[in-house]
């Protein structure tokens, strides 16, 4: 696949090169800093499913207990 600009381009305007590989720069890190946050989102969503089992777990051995004392 061949670059979107030549090097003769990039010799006879530097500055226009500078801002267009600074634009490819952003994009890269946003896309990666998109894709992590998404890996993370699907991690804490898990842990909430886990933890949210505990606490019904911990609260039916409550209210058993409550059951039990009335």
């Amino acid at each position: 696949m061949p670059l979107p600009i030549s090097i003769k381009e990039f010799v006879k305007d530097p500055v226009k090169s500078l801002l267009f590989l600074t634009i490819c720069a952003i994009m890269y890190l946003y896309i990666d800093n998109k894709m992590m946050y998404t890996g993370l989102i699907e991690k804490q969503d898990d842990r909430i499913v886990l933890l949210e089992e505990k606490v019904d777990d911990l609260y039916d051995k409550l209210s058993e207990k409550w059951k039990t004392n009335l």
